[in-house]
């Protein structure tokens, strides 16, 4: 079939899922468990490899069974793959357990599949049977074809609606990377505090406060698991997934977060009932009961990519107070070379992984923004008086924005850059930020307007419904995005000519195709995140030939 006749397949397929789940979650929970129990909160998979995939689905097993309520019996479900969507060729089966242990989530490692090879799969239990859910698995280790992948991150339920994974939905991908914050943990204040609501709040999730308690985690995964257009993502799409920060707390470090302090009780006993919320909930392939945590990992997809997956919070330092790059006070614990983000075993992972690939790509899905930002003399005090109104903590030391990211650690991004110059063909795929980037990677950042030397290039993709530090400004000071806009852009094509294409006011997702010859990265943008029912377009194209390390 062709990608165009499968793409309109996709579309018309989950475009009756999203319409059939509509009303379930703006209804809430009574009418979402009436409508669609005993599958309340649809189907899933994930990890693919050559041979296998990880099948997902949660069962309520009573109307009180709500996900954290540790409520409702074990029950027995029966799962079923097939070739083809009717199941008149099924290929493997069976039976697992949901109970209340698991917050009644089923996960079913299956295996014996061919690669390369798209499946449905369903579920039954009690008389009733599961959404059906289309599924792919890797590419043979050798095999010389394509690879599709989308790319998201960053789904604020309160900030907006989930179009763009609507739209991601309908599109030809092999699998869906999600570079995290794909819940986050604010109550329904959001982060600028009680009395400054979270930006354009068109709805709240569930619990109505912020994630404290594992139950509370649980909770609100399961409030955006109601959602219909992240119900259709997941049935058209396997997805490879990481955490980042607001899986827990917002800027979480090894031992704590920004959004932490005393009053809220032991930080080991929140980021663990946190992480295995997470682990529940999301369609990922159990390590080990040693290792129920680890989600740093490699994908071998066909011949043509190797992929990295990088866990950046479990393992990193707590972050500096201030990434100033111009005149001023640095703090020095930036600049210690042995600040680590990613923990020293997962580094020589990483570092020995990318030497020693034979793939024609190496990609690494990586949380923060690697390339370096250089901030140019009057540019902070220019973003001091934007964001002085709204928020005056940024405005006192607006550098201290970039502490959470690889410009807080530039000792250890300088270990992985000279390893990637060592290397051909490195391509960092990024979230986080709330804006669209294409960024080559300097070797040097002080030589590269003479040298033009880069040693890799970053796809960053946008959020799928949390807005730029620019847009939040918008809403309490009309005009204020363009003023920010026109000082970022102005300080990047001054100080930071690797950057090639920036966007910072819309929403979306990142579309990556990859061949033997070549990267070609989409960026698909909605109009209007706090619309559920608004187009997505495709906004820019930037391509990376194998050998150049650049962009063009």
């Amino acid at each position: 079939m062709s990608r165009l006749d499968r793409r309109s397949l996709l579309i018309r397929g989950t475009a009756g899922l999203a319409a059939t789940g509509a009303a379930t979650v703006l209804g809430g929970w009574d009418t979402a468990y009436a409508a669609r129990a005993p599958f309340v909160h649809g189907v899933a998979s994930g990890d693919p490899l050559p041979h296998g995939i990880v099948l997902w689905t949660r069962v309520t097993p009573t109307r009180r069974a709500q996900p954290g309520s540790k409520r409702g019996p074990d029950v027995a479900v029966r799962w079923e793959i097939a070739t083809d969507r009717k199941f008149r060729r099924v290929v493997a089966r069976g039976k697992k357990r949901a109970s209340a242990r698991h917050d009644h989530t089923v996960h079913v490692d299956v295996g014996g599949l061919r690669p390369g090879t798209t499946y449905w799969y369903r579920f039954h239990t009690r008389g009733a049977t599961s959404p059906v859910g289309r599924t792919k698995t890797a590419p043979a280790r050798r095999a010389d074809i394509p690879v599709r992948l989308g790319v998201v991150s960053c789904a604020n339920y309160d900030w907006g609606f989930f179009g763009a994974y609507r739209h991601l939905a309908g599109q030809d991908v092999d699998a869906v990377l999600h570079l995290g914050d794909y819940i986050y943990e604010y109550g329904p204040d959001g982060p600028l505090g009680a009395g400054m609501p979270a930006p354009y709040a068109p709805r709240h999730a569930d619990p109505p406060h912020e994630c404290i308690t594992g139950a509370d985690y649980r909770i609100r995964h399961g409030s955006y698991r109601l959602d219909p257009d992240l119900q259709a993502l997941h049935a058209s799409h396997p997805v490879i997934a990481v955490w980042d920060d607001h899986e827990i707390a917002n800027d979480t470090w090894r031992g704590g977060a920004e959004n932490h302090d005393e009053g809220e009780g032991s930080w080991a006993a929140r980021a663990k009932g946190a992480r295995r919320a997470w682990v529940e909930w999301m369609p990922v392939r159990r390590r080990s009961r040693v290792m129920p945590h680890r989600i740093h990992r490699r994908f071998r997809l066909g011949r043509h990519v190797d992929l990295w997956m990088l866990d950046e919070r479990r393992f990193r330092e707590k972050q500096a107070d201030s990434a100033a790059f111009s005149a001023g006070s640095v703090d020095p614990d930036r600049n210690d070379p042995n600040r680590t983000m990613l923990g020293t075993a997962q580094l020589a992972w990483l570092q020995q992984g990318l030497v020693r690939s034979k793939a024609s790509w190496k990609l690494i899905g990586n949380q923060v923004q690697f390339f370096p930002t250089v901030l140019g003399p009057g540019y902070p005090e220019a973003l001091s008086a934007i964001l002085e109104p709204v928020a005056p903590a940024l405005a006192h030391e607006p550098a201290a924005y970039y502490v959470d990211d690889w410009n807080g650690y530039p000792a250890e991004r300088r270990r992985i850059v000279e390893t990637m110059a060592e290397v051909d063909d490195v391509v960092v795929l990024t979230g986080d930020i709330h804006m669209s980037y294409a960024s080559e990677i300097p070797r040097d950042a002080g030589t590269y307007t003479a040298t033009g030397e880069s040693v890799a290039v970053e796809l960053i993709a946008p959020g799928i419904s949390s807005p730029a530090t620019q847009t939040i400004i918008a809403q309490f000071i009309p005009g204020a995005d363009t003023a920010f806009n026109s000082a970022v852009g102005a300080n990047d094509a001054a100080f930071n000519q690797w950057v090639k294409y920036r966007e910072g006011t819309r929403c979306g997702y990142l579309v990556v195709d990859v061949d033997a010859s070549r990267v070609r990265a989409d960026w698909w943008l909605i109009d209007d995140a706090q619309s559920r029912t608004s187009p997505v377009r495709h906004a820019h194209t930037t391509q990376v030939q194998r050998g150049s390390r650049s962009l063009t």
